[in-house]
């Protein structure tokens, strides 16, 4: 399991997301749990999760929930049967942030005189205009710069990138569907990772995730409880 790697990604994670106390305790402790049995599947019961952080099973739905929306674990709980969790380990550093709403308060409604007057300073006033052209020339530049970014990193077809995969130590003939899925998720989001960063070396950043989708597909393909293979004893 990759203790330290998911420790470091969470604190950076953290940064921008901002978590809380009782967020950072529970990921954590899950995580700490997952060391110890060297897997990332977690099963506990709330009252013993509340037991080991000390707090209330009220604060607890809450916050896995939070954990589960901001992607870091999944979960699966049955009334009297402890809850089942999953760490996730490629989770996005996208973040939503919701909007604010500003409240404008009006102290005194203006007469009818002073706001012909103003509407009329704006129909005669022509840095409106001169600033709507700025603008939109500006937005033209952006986008040129944007398009020559793209243009200037080189995005590799499917084929190589599966080509140069199985040259790799971690590479298993079962990852190819794993492997295809990150091809196209960095395409999808104009060939950056997860963290929003530019990959300008696919090749080295392929081999260093390599181990962590090994990891990932091996942990999905292996069931909780392993079925014991009986032999029927031999007749006489």
């Amino acid at each position: 399991m990759y203790y330290l790697e998911l420790i470091d990604r969470f604190w950076d994670f953290n940064q921008k997301a901002r978590l809380g106390s009782s967020a950072i305790s529970m990921y954590l402790h899950l995580l700490k749990l997952g060391k110890d049995n060297d897997s990332y599947k977690v099963v506990i019961s709330d009252v013993a999760l509340g037991n080991a952080l000390g707090i209330t099973r009220k604060t607890i739905t809450p916050t896995k929930k939070k954990l589960r929306e901001l992607g870091l674990v999944e979960f699966e709980s049955k009334s009297g049967f402890p809850c089942n969790y999953r760490i996730l380990l490629n989770y996005s550093f996208d973040i939503p942030i919701p909007e604010k709403i500003e409240t404008i308060k009006i102290e005194k409604v203006p007469s009818l005189e002073i706001v012909e007057k103003q509407e009329t300073l704006k129909i005669n006033n022509p840095s409106d205009q001169v600033s709507s052209k700025i603008s939109k020339a500006n937005d033209k530049v952006s986008n040129a710069d944007t398009s020559k970014i793209k243009k200037s990193i080189a995005v590799p077809e499917l084929e190589e990138f599966i080509r140069f995969a199985t040259t790799l130590e971690d590479y298993e003939p079962l990852l190819d569907s794993v492997i295809e899925e990150k091809y196209h998720s960095w395409l999808e989001n104009d060939w950056k990772n997860s963290s929003g960063r530019p990959i300008s070396n696919w090749r080295s950043s392929l081999k260093s995730i390599l181990p962590y989708l090994r990891n990932y597909q091996i942990d999905d393909a292996v069931s909780v409880d392993s079925i014991p293979n009986i032999r029927r004893p031999k007749t006489s």
